[in-house]
């Protein structure tokens, strides 16, 4: 029986890779040379494994839809859940770098909304997300830190403020993408907090 060499890039890291590309690129002028380069493989090897650029692009989307709802629903697990939840996403959205690289990602997005293979896949992975956001206030009430009440209607309304921010950051053009999107969760959800437990973490000593 012949055995294979193990593989020395893993498919996660070639999908990483190509988010960084299509970061700094966008879609549209992703190549699969450029990913290769970036990752250290031919643009031959990716082929074999993703089988084209279009193969790629969907991967991408597949990789980044199961990686933001784990994220999420980890906010679950702390003492202040509300509040992790905010970190969370405030920190998702710090790996934005600059207006041009957000420029890119929403040509990526364009993709979601205008192909049915990737129309699919966006709309999974805004119901994960959701649901994530969802079981983290579940939390968050069962540990005394929101009032109670319905919470039915509040994952989407995170979801969408936290995107919203996003956008009008990126129309902006000043300050952090993670203050923009801290500042309107805080905002959103400060009103469901117990009056004893603030929005934001309080200064480190």
């Amino acid at each position: 029986m012949t055995i294979g060499r193990p593989r020395t890039v893993s498919d996660e890291q070639v999908l990483a890779g190509a988010a960084r590309v299509i970061a700094r690129v966008g879609p549209a002028r992703l190549t699969l040379a450029e990913v290769g380069r970036e990752v250290g493989l031919s643009a031959a090897t990716v082929v074999q494994r993703f089988g084209s650029k279009r193969g790629v692009l969907l991967a991408v989307a597949r990789h980044g839809a199961d990686t933001l709802p784990r994220q999420v629903a980890a906010a679950q697990d702390a003492s202040a859940p509300a509040v992790a939840l905010i970190d969370v996403l405030a920190g998702i959205a710090g790996t934005m770098r600059s207006s041009e690289e957000f420029a890119n990602h929403l040509a990526f997005l364009l993709l979601d909304l205008a192909d049915p293979q990737f129309q699919r896949i966006s709309r999974d992975y805004t119901a994960a997300v959701e649901r994530a956001i969802g079981d983290v206030l579940t939390a968050s009430q069962a540990a005394g830190e929101l009032i109670s009440g319905d919470l039915s209607r509040l994952p989407r309304a995170i979801h969408a403020a936290y995107n919203g921010a996003l956008v009008t950051w990126g129309l902006a053009g000043s300050g952090s993408p993670a203050e923009h999107v801290r500042d309107q969760l805080t905002l959103l959800l400060g009103p469901h907090l117990e009056p004893t437990r603030p929005a934001q973490r309080p200064p480190a000593r």
